[in-house]
């Protein structure tokens, strides 16, 4: 695997099927964006995960310049901010609609969740501190994990865990809890039939 294919400066290349790589291993570069990022967009769908790390502009501020560094690393312009997309790979666990449980992959299933203030969040600064090139990430999403209280008011709990995984060592970080109505949810199943 390459840290810069040709065509896509900046990106991890992704895995092929004939690749001996898993998805989700970080490089360096992947590492510390994971570190210096402002923003972390998690998205989940069909089994595979991307992770949007993103350096942002406060709205309303002029247009801010950003070192060789943070381009190196945040290689994507998007609108004023910049960006790097790191794949990984993602399950999402669930019941479809007819009460069957899928522990990997529901069917249709999407999921993204977002960690606005990465620099103070502190679950995510412990996930970010405890990274290391070579490791692997998985995203790992659980809909519905609701009990009695919250589906008697329509309100649906999911969760959210990056697992990182060094060599045989495995560790799992509770990223996210959303309790929402049905249509503001972190995990989205396809329409019913």
């Amino acid at each position: 695997m390459a840290e810069q294919p040709d065509g896509e400066p900046g990106h991890t290349q992704l895995p092929t099927s004939g690749d001996d790589q898993p998805r989700g291993r970080l490089f360096i570069s992947d590492v510390q964006a994971l570190r210096r990022a402002d923003t972390v967009c998690l998205h989940a769908a069909d089994g595979v995960g991307l992770i949007h790390a993103s350096l942002t502009t406060l709205a309303g501020d002029d247009h801010r310049i950003y070192t060789a560094k943070q381009q190196q690393l945040f290689p994507d312009p998007v609108g004023r901010n910049r960006c790097r997309r790191i794949e990984a790979a993602a399950d999402i666990a669930g019941f479809d609609h007819l009460r069957r449980w899928h522990d990997h992959q529901l069917p249709g299933a999407t999921a993204s969740a977002t960690i606005g203030a990465a620099q103070v969040d502190d679950v995510w600064r412990s996930v970010a501190a405890l990274l290391r090139v070579g490791d692997v990430v998985r995203l790992r999403w659980r809909a519905d994990n609701s009990i009695d209280q919250l589906t008697a008011h329509g309100l649906h709990r999911d969760e959210l865990r990056i697992e990182v995984r060094r060599g045989k060592r495995l560790w799992t970080f509770l990223l996210d809890v959303a309790v929402r109505p049905q249509d503001a949810r972190m995990v989205t199943a396809a329409a019913q039939r």
